[in-house]
Formats: C-alpha cells, structure tokens, sequence
C-alpha cells in the first residue's frame, strides 16, 4: 500500500498493510538531524520532505492563518499582531502562543471583522505541500475549533469564561462566524486538489477534565463543532478531531458529530486506547498515545520500542488504528527516540498483528 492507502484505509475503519503512523513534525532539531536544514516558517514542502523521509504516512498542513503559526518572519521576542487582530510575542516554533486577544466584549465584537477567506495566500503551505508529495502521503489540512478561537483567540480565557454567563448570545455569534469562515476556506483548500482528510484543532481539555462543563459544551459548542464537521465532510473528505486531555464526558458527543478520527487519545491526560478503540469501533479511529511527555522524552530507545508495541497491541487488532504520540514530535523529544517509534512500528505493525 502507499502511504495514503494505508492511512486513509485505517481512518475509515479498515485492516491496511500494517499500522500506519501520523505525526505532526513541530521539532527544528529533528527537521535539522534528517533535512539538513532548518526552516523559519512552517513550509508545506519541506513538511513532506521530512515526513517522506522519516517514513510517515501522512503530513499536517494548516490553512494559512492559524492562529499561532506565523506567516511572515520576526525576531525573537518581537510583538506582532496576526490578521485575525491577535497579538503574540515571538517565543517558539511553529506554533506560538498569544498574549492578547481582540474582543473582549458585544462593542469590540461588532467593529470586528474577520479576515477574508478568498486569497490566493490561503491555502500556500498546503499547496507547496501537495506539488512535491512525490511519495503519495497522506495530505491532511488542518483547521482550528470554534472553542479554541473563542476561548483563545477571540478573547482570553478569562474574558470568555465571563461572557458564558454575562453574553452568551455573543458567544453563538462568534462560533458561527467561525464556522462560516472554516468552511469557506476548506472549500478553497478542496478545490486546489490533493489533499486527504481534514483536522479540526479544538483543545477542550486539560489532563485531568474538561475546560468548562459538559453542559456548556452541549450548550455552547457541539452543534457549531457538528456543523463545521458536516461542512468539511459534505466536501467528501473524512473529518479527524484534534483534542488534547480528558474529554471522557463528551467523547459521546463528539463522534456524534461525524468524526472519522479522534487525536491523539492522551495517555498522559488518562485516555484509555482500548476503551476508546472497543467503544467505538467501526465508527472512530483512534489515533495516537505513544506518551510524548515522559516516555518519548525521557526514556530510552527500548522503552519506546515497549509502549509502541503496548499501543499497537491494544489498538491495532481488527484494524481502524493510527498510531501517534500525544500531541506532536518536539524538540524536548530526543531524535533517537523518534527513530526508535517508526522502527517499532514497521517492526511490530505488520497486518496481521502478531505480539
């Protein structure tokens, strides 16, 4: 199989060649060790070079405008502000994050205007992405949620915790221009042509629950979060939910919406692969917990290899599994142990499983 079939095979519920591997490659020491280079901004091409050459299935690329991915080059330490009207401090790669935010109330709000989605600058890093993936990866766009911009980007936490109470008719305006906005630029990323599934980034919990109660969620966010899934899935491409930390009391709500994929299933934040994989199998995919916060970090070669196998013998019988770390490859993680992971598992992730 290509690395396309293999990937898109198990999103879809399906037994490929063998477990395939996604990973979203956030790690300059490692983009140096394999490339020889290193890239100031987050590049579509030099993206699918790295993962060509790792041996990974797929590649990640967002949908110029991200929020935290710069677009343009700044110096270290260096205030800017983004076209969504949010301000960062230059302090990281590739995704950096923001120390203030444009609406604080229903004022800012309506003199606030979101970016336009039609330019030809949208959809760059997926389009240099797509002209050089010579080895048939899968390509998957990424896209952010209507509760991290709300919660994050639109306005700080703080803000937007008072304006669930305080505004809540402001909240369902902002996650339905979000919405729109997502759409729209998915359709333009659809119609470039090339690409595989799309990945919706919407963070809604920290290790040990949820951000905001699961009735808010219901209230607030799933029915944006459905529609936006419809939307993109409506464009005959399959929908992958990024969402770090314990999200046990709404992952019912979730693959409701229509979901084929679900990332990276946290280990560290108590998310169980085998309930999640028995739970729901043949209506979500499970992908990831390889634990990148100890295990890739601090232990060895072998002790990767170990929760690899741990991973795959959990999640891989009967197919519908996509292994991962728990969020990203970074540059705490040690390129040994990003070596020691994809050997285990083309070693151990041969169809049929065998451990």
């Amino acid at each position: 199989m290509t690395p396309r079939e293999r990937f898109l095979t198990a999103l879809n519920g399906g037994t490929p060649d063998r477990v395939p591997i996604a990973e979203h490659l956030f790690s300059l020491k490692l983009q140096k060790e394999v490339l020889g280079y290193n890239t100031i901004l987050y590049e579509g091409s030099a993206q699918v070079e790295l993962a060509t050459k790792l041996g990974i299935d797929m590649v990640w690329l967002p949908i110029n405008g991200f929020c935290g991915i710069e677009e343009t080059p700044h110096l270290e330490n260096e205030i800017y502000q983004d076209e969504w009207g949010v301000t960062y401090k230059k302090n990281g790669w590739p995704i950096i994050a923001q120390i203030a935010s444009p609406i604080g109330d229903r004022d800012d709000w309506a003199n606030y205007k979101l970016p336009e989605v039609n330019t030809p600058y949208r959809t760059k890093i997926i389009r240099e992405g797509v002209k050089v993936n010579a080895g048939n990866l899968a390509i998957v766009v990424g896209l952010l949620g209507p509760f991290t911009m709300a919660s994050w980007y639109f306005s700080d936490f703080e803000t937007f915790a008072m304006n669930l109470f305080m505004e809540p008719d402001l909240i369902h305006e902002m996650n339905e221009a979000y919405v729109d906005w997502a759409i729209e630029a998915a359709r333009l990323a659809k119609a470039d042509g090339g690409i595989d599934a799309f990945q919706i980034s919407d963070d809604w919990g920290g290790s040990t629950g949820l951000l905001i109660s699961p009735e808010q969620f219901r209230e607030f966010f799933i029915a944006p979060f459905e529609r936006l899934v419809k939307g993109l899935s409506d464009l005959g491409v399959p929908v992958i939910m990024h969402n770090d930390g314990n999200i046990w009391d709404v992952l019912d709500d979730l693959v409701k919406t229509g979901i084929k994929g679900y990332h990276p299933v946290e280990k560290a934040a108590g998310m169980d692969l085998k309930l999640v994989k028995t739970k729901f199998q043949g209506s979500l995919c499970p992908i990831g917990n390889v634990n990148n916060k100890t295990t890739m970090i601090t232990g060895t070669p072998g002790m990767v290899k170990a929760e690899v196998c741990n991973c795959i013998s959990l999640g891989a019988p009967d197919g519908g599994y996509i292994i991962a770390t728990d969020h990203s490859i970074h540059d705490d993680i040690p390129v040994e142990n990003v070596f020691a992971f994809i050997k285990a598992v083309k070693e151990f992730g041969q169809y049929p499983i065998s451990l």
